[in-house]
């Protein structure tokens, strides 16, 4: 009996010896791989970037920890990259192939304060100058990448106040300091970008740039940036091909969406072109809510934008082919051709000039390849609203624009003896609608309430140096308030009117050097 219990004592501890042997030889490999799967990809390939070191406190400096992380998700095939609960602070992060930026939830991802803390981005502009001037620097940036997203519900925060001065640059903007980050998010030559749900706030510069870049999502974004900021542009697509934003809510002290095609700094020659825009709310007190060219010179066409709510803006929309000499412009020279853009459905109050359409100025000793053509816009409400101007240059006519079922309820104030000077960008205009150097315009079912409108308007619409126009069931309301000369003025134009709708006591037309021809209204005589 004895022996048999020894025998199976001994057969017990010789089986608990075996297993401490397994033990020590496998352990080492399942750790591995729990740490691998913890690392790597333990859930769905989610890699969280607390488990990488950092931390969420608001002061540790967690570039290294976050950039290590999207290191480690794109060398294992993509995936998320999170960033949870917390106030994380960082420098520059570079997004690569596969890798989505997840800000969750009750995080927030804030620039540093510090230039230390931010790396230059590559590439170089013509003339071997830097592609992005003196700043040459984001928050997220990416180059030369694919298949990248940002998104969460979270905060990404470009602590844009401590890069500007306390002293105003010009009235209502900052000025900003000597150095500071020219965005918060910037792709250069990328594919296949997806950014949606986050919210921006408080961008040093312009918040998103994507240069050169095709295929881009942008979707359910909200951008917050103070309105005093310099440069803080909302969304610039720049050089881009198939781009849809999508119900955006964007705010800030520059344009809120602005098109542009400056292929100097991309440094080859590359349209902006097929761009979605829609059901998005925009606003720009000191610029616009859409801005289209204006710097570049590669075309900007094909391009639709619908159902959108403008509010507290310069200009509601504004296309613009070339505004040189600037300074800091080197990359511009010739100037953009606009071409094949639809504008319907859209919505603006509180906007100083609803409409602005204009080619611009030549650079001088530069033949301009400058051209706008084939632009409609239609179905558009303005309240409280200034004067719209759509016009060419001396040499070079904007041609084929259409407007229809247009309503423009005037209230700015126009001082006695304002006069539209065609060279000064944002000056005032004495017409609810002047057009000049327009060949092929078409206008159908235009109103001009001038109920509240304030000061000295001449014209509900005017005509300089405009050619084969067509008017189309144009009517005013209460034009006798502001001693209004007539509703329709021509100089130097040709026009063909159809069912005007009279005001009493208003003068229909006024002409100078004009042919002006009346369909299917005997009511009207035109004063030359």
């Amino acid at each position: 009996m004895p022996n048999m219990i020894l025998k199976s004592v001994y057969k017990n501890d010789d089986m608990k010896y075996l297993l401490s042997l397994l033990l020590i030889v496998i352990c080492p490999c399942f750790l591995s791989i729990i740490q691998a799967q913890h690392t790597i990809s333990p859930r769905d390939r989610v890699w969280y970037v607390s488990d990488f070191g950092a931390r969420g406190d608001g002061k540790t400096l967690n570039t290294a920890f976050i950039q290590q992380t999207i290191d480690a998700c794109s060398a294992a095939g993509g995936g998320t990259v999170k960033v949870t609960a917390g106030h994380y602070l960082s420098g520059t992060l570079f997004l690569k192939d596969g890798v989505e930026l997840y800000v969750d939830v009750n995080a927030k991802l804030i620039g540093s304060k510090n230039k230390q803390d931010y790396k230059d981005v590559q590439g170089l502009a013509v003339n071997g100058k830097p592609r992005y001037g003196d700043f040459g620097t984001f928050l997220i940036y990416a180059e030369n990448v694919k298949n990248i997203s940002i998104a969460g519900r979270g905060i990404i925060d470009g602590n844009g106040e401590s890069f500007w001065e306390s002293e105003m640059l010009t009235q209502g903007v900052r000025k900003p300091k000597k150095w500071r980050p020219v965005g918060l998010v910037g792709f250069v030559n990328c594919q296949f970008i997806s950014i949606r749900d986050a919210s921006f706030i408080n961008s040093p510069c312009f918040t998103i740039w994507p240069l050169g870049c095709d295929d881009i999502k942008i979707d359910g974004i909200t951008i917050r940036n103070p309105i005093v900021g310099p440069n803080t542009d909302g969304i610039d697509i720049d050089c881009c091909r198939r781009v849809t934003i999508s119900n955006c809510n964007i705010s800030g002290g520059d344009d809120a969406i602005a098109i542009k095609s400056d292929s100097g700094k991309l440094g080859e020659g590359r349209p902006c072109e097929n761009i979605v825009v829609t059901n998005c709310i925009l606003s720009s007190p000191p610029a616009c809510a859409v801005r289209i060219g204006y710097e570049g010179d590669s075309p900007i066409r094909s391009c639709v934008f619908s159902n959108l709510a403008m509010y507290n803006s310069n200009h509601g929309i504004d296309m613009i082919s070339i505004l040189p000499d600037r300074g800091y412009s080197f990359t511009v020279f010739e100037g953009t051709r606009l071409e094949n853009i639809q504008f319907d459905n859209i919505v603006m109050q509180k906007v100083t000039q609803p409409v602005f359409l204009w080619l611009g100025n030549e650079k001088k000793g530069v033949k301009p390849a400058l051209s706008m053509q084939n632009i409609r816009i239609s179905n558009v409400i303005a309240s409280d609203a200034g004067g719209s101007y759509i016009g060419g240059i001396s040499e070079q006519n904007v041609e084929n624009i259409f407007l229809s079922d247009i309503y423009v309820s005037l209230t700015n104030e126009i001082p006695k003896g304002t006069a539209f000077y065609t060279h000064v960008w944002n000056s005032k205009n004495p017409y609810a609608f002047y057009f000049h150097n327009v060949k092929g315009l078409d206008i159908d079912n235009l109103k001009i309430d001038l109920s509240s409108a304030k000061g000295i308007w001449e014209y509900a619409v005017y005509f300089k140096n405009s050619k084969e126009v067509v008017l189309n069931k144009l009517s005013t309301k209460n034009s006798n308030s502001t001693d209004l000369k007539a509703q329709i003025g021509a100089d130097s134009s040709s026009l063909q009117i159809f069912n005007h709708i009279p005001e009493n006591n208003i003068k229909p037309i006024l002409s100078d050097k004009s042919s002006v021809i009346v369909y299917d209204n005997k009511l009207i005589e035109i004063d030359k």
